[in-house]
């Protein structure tokens, strides 16, 4: 209740800085020259320029960046901004403690970045669970472009649209998938969830369209004290990848208290028709990670973490696990290579938090049991189905999101438990360790997730 106070009070606060209008986003305009006031959509007066886009925020980065770091205990949350050699240009440059004019919401520690940034000059934070806000500033400056929340007015229900990514697709649109899945049978549309919703990016606003994936939902059976028992399983949309007009969104098709799973499947969307059809990945679940390949702008790499009831039984995880390869040719979805953890008994499970190298190789870690293992990150190459340790740690769940960028052959691995972003660089068809980068040590927020930027 502390919080949703705060949100609320954070919100009219911003709404009177930038104006009345849509209370589920505010749009910061372009401060106006020399000789005059700018309007709202950011004209200088006469006398001066267009001006500075955007609503003063954050501090002027003194430098562009080519990486963003993202730290986390789950409860508060920090990005830094690094160069191309991943020296800091700001340590901190957004933070949970961050509250200048314009804001709606500070970080909560339930951050994450997009698949892609928009390659134009701006940089999009996702806060997801119980918050639910998008957030766009300009780069460098660090002026607020605008903020969105992803669904609108629920009353005390509680519900949060949990958005997963902000795919990019033109000035004027970009989708996010939500997560989540209002049990309100009479929700609105904006507050029924796991879909796609569009957001225009120009002014952070909901556009009102909305594509629909509950025809993905499915049922599963669960064991319960009186016998075997459906239940409803959801889509639950996750990361995306754009290829030309075709969306291919990550499925983790699970039920609403997490102890069912459906089959593996990925959401197949048309953006010239919203028209949507699913691809199933047999004898997978739980199939949500979608990402990028780098030089192959038409293959994505789509990592399923597998299912287990109990949670973490090795069996059904390596049963249920594995990664695939897909590519993508005028909407037609073909897969080209599979890796299935039951193919390989002596294999390490490495399938969480995955990022393509090119488009035979990724890396992915094999969480810990915090009694007899830890954490490993793996290169594995799907072709020849080869596995290699690149990196272990010293704890379970402590490896998190890699970055790997193809134009300097830089891995970049956080490790909680060394408190800094570990770099490898390429050695032959492997990695090799060269130094560790600690992040804002003094903030006491470990390095989480890494971000190469668009």
């Amino acid at each position: 209740m502390e919080r949703e106070l705060k949100l609320t009070l954070l919100i009219c606060v911003a709404l009177a800085v930038v104006g009345c209008g849509d209370n589920n986003s505010t749009a910061a305009g372009g401060s106006g020259g020399a000789g005059g006031e700018g309007g709202s959509g950011g004209a200088g007066g006469e006398g001066g320029s267009g001006g500075v886009l955007g609503t003063p925020a954050l501090e002027t980065l003194d430098g562009t960046p080519r990486y963003a770091v993202v730290s986390s205990d789950f409860s508060s949350s920090s990005i830094a901004m690094m160069d191309q050699d991943f020296a800091a240009i700001d340590e901190s440059w957004l933070n949970s403690g961050t509250t200048y004019p314009g804001l709606v919401a500070t970080l909560s520690g339930d951050v994450v970045l997009p698949n892609r940034q928009a390659g134009d000059g701006t940089f999009a934070v996702i806060d997801r669970f119980l918050t639910d806000v998008v957030s766009r500033f300009y780069v460098p400056t660090g002026n607020l472009n605008g903020q969105v929340r992803t669904h609108g007015d629920t009353g005390d229900s509680g519900f949060s649209s949990n958005p997963q990514d902000f795919v990019f697709v033109t000035e004027d649109s970009a989708w996010v998938p939500r997560f989540e899945s209002n049990l309100n049978p009479s929700a609105a549309p904006e507050n029924q969830g796991n879909d796609l919703i569009e957001v225009n990016p120009s002014d952070m606003s909901l556009t009102g369209a909305r594509i629909d994936l509950s025809s993905f939902d499915t049922t599963a059976t669960v064991t319960t004290p009186d016998g075997p028992a459906d239940v409803d399983v959801f889509a639950r949309p996750s990361r995306a990848v754009l290829v030309g007009s075709t969306l291919i969104v990550g499925l983790d098709r699970i039920s609403a208290s997490f102890d069912a799973a459906g089959s593996g499947m990925i959401a197949v969307v048309n953006l010239e028709d919203d028209s949507v059809m699913g691809f199933d990945l047999p004898g997978f679940k739980s199939c949500g990670n979608a990402g990028p390949v780098p030089g192959a702008p038409t293959k994505i790499v789509v990592a399923c973490v597998g299912f287990a009831q109990p949670f973490g039984d090795e069996p059904q995880v390596r049963a249920s696990s594995g990664i695939a390869l897909l590519n993508v040719d005028e909407g037609i979805v073909t897969l080209e290579r599979v890796w299935r953890v039951s193919d390989h008994p002596d294999d390490a499970i490495a399938v969480n938090s995955v990022v393509a190298i090119d488009d035979q190789r990724v890396v992915g870690v094999a969480t810990g049991d915090f009694a007899t293992t830890v954490d490993e990150l793996y290169l594995l190459d799907l072709a020849g189905e080869e596995q290699d340790l690149v990196h272990a740690s010293a704890g379970s769940f402590v490896i998190g999101l890699s970055a790997y960028d193809s134009s300097s052959e830089m891995l970049y691995v956080p490790d909680v438990v060394v408190n800094a972003v570990v770099e490898f660089a390429a050695d032959g068809d492997g990695f090799v360790e060269v130094g560790s980068a600690p992040i804002a040590p003094g903030l006491g927020l470990p390095p989480t997730k890494v971000y190469l930027l668009d």
